[in-house]
C-alpha cells in the first residue's frame, strides 16, 4: 500500500529533481564561462604583460648604449648587460606561452634580430676602444638604431597578436554568457511550467478523493444518510473513505432506530426555537447560553457560536432580570415568572415581557431555563397614551367638580336662601355622587403620577417598624368609633429596607382603610409584618365580609368592584391597582386569601434586593 506519505514525496521528488537539473546546467556553463575568462587572463593578458617587460628592457638597452658612447662605458655596459638578462628572463616567458597562430615565427625573428643587436654593442664595444666619439655615435645611428626598431617593430607585432586574440575571446565569452544566460532562462521557465503542471496534477489525483469525502460529508450534515464514498485508492484517505461509508451505515441504522426519532424531534424542536420571531435564549444552570435564535442575534448583536457557553450577564447586564433567574432556580415550586423590562438598542427603545420558565430534564435531573423576550413596546406606548388620557380627563373634571362641589355646600348651608326638608335631600344626595366623583378622579390623578414617574421613587434606608407605626397611627380613633379592634404584631429585630417611604405608607393605608370600610363592630383587623425566606412579608388580615373567590384573582385589576348577593361595595376600583403598581416597583409580590363571611387577607412582600 502506498500511503498518502509516499504521494506527496513523490510529488517533492519530482520537484527537486526538476531544480536539480536547472541547478546542473547552471553549474555546467558557469563552469564553461569561469573557464574561458581564466584563459582569457592567463593566456594573453601573460602574454602582452611579457612583451610589454621586453620592451621596456630593449629601451634600457638602448639608453645604456648612449650612455656608454658618450664614454661612460662602466655604466652603460652595466645597464646593457642587466637589462639583457631581463630581456632574455621576458623572452623564455614569452616563448613558452604560445597560444595564437603566427606568434611562433615573430618570437623565431625576435631571437635572430636580437642576437644581431647583441652582435652590433659588441662592435660598438670594439670602435669605442679605437676610434673618436664622432665614429661612434655614427655606427650607433647607422647600424644599431635599424636593429633597435626592427625588434621594438616585431614585439609590436606580437603584442597586435595577443590583443586581438584577447578582443576576441573577450567576444566569445560575451557571446557565451548571453547563450548561457537564454540557456539557463529558458531551462528555468520550462522547470517552473513543467512543475507546476505535474505537481498540480499530481496533487489532483491525490486530493480528489478527499474532495469526494468532503462533498459526501456536507450532504451528510444536511440530512443525506444515505451517501456512500467510492473507494479509489488504498491509502490513508482510501481508508477514511472506508471508515465514513461505515458511520454513514450505523447513522442510517441508529435513524431508524427509536434514539434517532427522539433526537429528530430534538432536532424539531430547536428548529422551532429558532422560528420564534421574539428573543429568546436558554441557559443551563450555571447561567451559560446553551441555545440563542435569530431573534435573539438581531437584537443584541451576537453570533450563536460567539454566545455560546458564555455567561448570559456577559450579554444583558440587568440586575433584576438576574434575580428573577436566580429565584426560578432556587424556587422548587415555581417554575415560571415574568417582569417588564427597558431596553434601549441602536434602533431605538423596547420594553419586553421576559418570561423566565424553569425546565428539568427528568433523565440527567439537570436544570435550566428558557427566557422569552415578549416585544410589548406598542402596549407600554398604548398605556402611556392610556394614562395620559386619563390624567388629562381626570384634570378637567376636577375644576367644575370642584365648582359643583362648593355651589352645594353653600346652597346646603343656606348662605343663600332657606330649603326645605325635599330640597336639602337632593343636595345631600348630589354631595355624596360629587365626592365619590372627586374620590375617583383623585384616584385617576394619583394612578397616572404612579405610572408616570415609577423611575423617579424616593428610596432611603429606614426601618420597616418605624413605618408600619406612622402608617397605622391615624386609624385607631376611626376603628374605635366603629368598635373595631386593629391591633399590629412587628418583630424588633427586622432588618431596615431600601424603599419609597410616602409611597409604601400610602400601600399600607389603602389596605387598611378598605379593611375598615368591609368591617362592623366587633371584628377585627390586624397588621403582621415577619420575615420568611429573606423577604419582608406584611399582612393586614381582618375578619370582615369576605370577597367571593371569583373577584380574588382580578381584584388588584383596574375598575374591579366586588358585587354579591344584593350588596354592593362601592369604591373606585383603583386603589388596589395603584398598590399592586408601587410594589411591582420596588420589585415585590402583592396577593389576596379572602373566605366570605369569614374575612381577608392583603400580603405584599418586599424582596431581598431591596433590603
Amino acid at each position: 500500500m502506498r500511503s498518502l506519505k509516499h504521494k506527496i514525496s513523490l510529488i517533492y521528488l519530482i520537484l527537486v529533481c526538476i531544480i536539480a537539473v536547472v541547478g546542473l546546467v547552471s553549474v555546467v556553463n558557469l563552469y564553461g564561462l569561469t573557464r574561458e575568462i581564466e584563459g582569457l587572463i592567463v593566456d594573453n593578458y601573460n602574454s602582452l604583460e611579457t612583451i610589454s617587460k621586453m620592451i621596456e628592457s630593449l629601451e634600457r638597452q638602448d639608453s645604456a648604449i648612449l650612455i656608454y658612447s658618450n664614454g661612460k662605458t662602466e655604466i652603460g655596459l652595466k645597464g646593457f648587460e642587466d637589462n639583457m638578462e631581463s630581456f632574455y628572463l621576458y623572452y623564455h616567458k614569452g616563448k613558452n606561452n604560445i597560444t595564437e597562430i603566427g606568434e611562433q615565427e615573430i618570437i623565431t625573428s625576435i631571437n635572430k634580430h636580437y642576437i644581431e643587436y647583441i652582435a652590433l654593442f659588441r662592435q660598438l664595444e670594439k670602435i669605442q676602444a679605437t676610434d673618436s666619439p664622432d665614429v661612434l655615435m655614427e655606427f650607433y645611428l647607422g647600424e644599431i638604431t635599424p636593429k633597435f626598431l626592427a625588434l621594438k617593430e616585431d614585439l609590436k607585432a606580437l603584442e597586435d597578436i595577443n590583443e586581438t586574440a584577447m578582443f576576441r575571446r573577450k567576444t566569445q565569452v560575451v557571446r557565451n554568457s548571453q547563450a548561457s544566460t537564454k540557456i539557463i532562462f529558458l531551462l528555468s521557465v520550462i522547470s517552473v511550467i513543467s512543475g507546476f503542471v505535474i505537481s498540480r496534477y499530481l496533487a489532483d489525483k491525490f486530493t480528489k478523493p478527499v474532495e469526494q469525502l468532503t462533498k459526501a460529508m456536507r450532504l451528510v450534515e444536511a440530512g443525506d444518510i444515505d451517501k456512500q464514498i467510492e473507494i479509489t485508492s488504498n491509502d490513508e484517505i482510501g481508508i477514511l473513505a472506508q471508515e465514513f461509508n461505515k458511520m454513514t451505515e450505523r447513522l442510517l441504522v441508529f435513524e431508524k432506530s427509536t434514539l434517532g426519532k427522539v433526537i429528530t424531534e430534538k432536532n424539531k424542536s430547536v428548529a422551532i426555537v429558532k422560528s420564534i420571531s421574539d428573543p429568546l435564549m436558554v441557559l443551563d444552570n450555571k447561567y451559560r447560553i446553551t441555545l440563542i435564535n435569530k431573534a435573539f442575534e438581531d437584537f443584541f448583536h451576537i453570533k450563536e457560536k460567539e454566545a455560546y457557553n458564555r455567561y448570559f450577564f456577559e450579554i444583558i447586564y440587568k440586575e433584576n432580570l438576574y434575580n428573577d433567574i436566580t429565584s426560578i432556580f432556587d424556587d422548587e415550586i415555581s417554575k415560571h415568572k415574568e417582569n417588564i423590562f427597558y431596553f434601549e438598542s441602536d434602533h431605538g427603545h423596547y420594553y419586553f415581557n421576559i418570561v423566565v420558565t424553569k425546565i428539568i430534564d427528568t433523565a440527567s435531573d439537570r436544570k435550566g431555563v428558557v427566557v422569552l423576550f415578549q416585544n410589548v413596546t406598542e402596549l407600554k406606548e398604548l398605556e402611556k397614551m392610556k394614562t395620559n388620557f386619563i390624567s388629562t380627563v381626570s384634570h378637567e373634571f376636577k375644576t367644575p367638580l370642584t365648582s359643583i362641589m362648593m355651589g352645594t355646600s353653600l346652597l346646603n348651608d343656606g348662605a343663600i336662601g332657606d330649603l326645605n326638608e325635599q330640597q336639602r335631600n337632593v343636595l345631600t344626595s348630589m354631595e355624596e355622587d360629587c365626592q365619590s366623583m372627586a374620590n375617583l378622579v383623585d384616584d385617576l390623578l394619583y394612578m397616572s403620577k404612579i405610572q408616570s414617574t415609577k423611575a423617579a421613587y424616593d428610596k432611603k434606608y429606614v426601618s420597616i417598624a418605624c413605618v408600619i407605626q406612622q402608617a397605622i397611627k391615624p386609624f385607631y380613633l376611626q376603628a374605635s368609633s366603629k368598635k373595631v379592634k386593629l391591633y399590629t404584631v412587628v418583630p424588633q429585630d427586622l432588618p431596615n429596607v431600601y424603599i419609597d417611604q410616602e409611597k409604601v405608607t400610602w400601600v399600607i393605608n389603602n389596605l387598611v382603610i378598605n379593611a375598615l370600610k368591609y368591617t362592623d363592630a366587633g371584628d377585627e383587623i390586624a397588621l403582621y409584618v415577619e420575615e420568611k425566606q429573606k423577604k419582608i412579608i406584611i399582612t393586614v388580615k381582618d375578619t370582615g365580609i369576605g370577597i367571593p373567590q371569583e373577584y380574588v384573582g382580578k381584584i388588584f385589576d383596574q375598575f374591579v368592584q366586588v358585587e354579591d348577593s344584593g350588596l354592593e361595595i362601592r369604591g373606585t376600583g383603583l386603589g388596589l391597582s395603584i398598590a399592586k403598581d408601587i410594589v411591582e416597583a420596588h420589585g415585590g409580590e402583592i396577593w389576596c386569601e379572602s373566605t366570605v363571611d369569614i374575612g381577608s387577607s392583603f400580603s405584599f412582600t418586599l424582596p431581598p434586593d431591596v433590603t
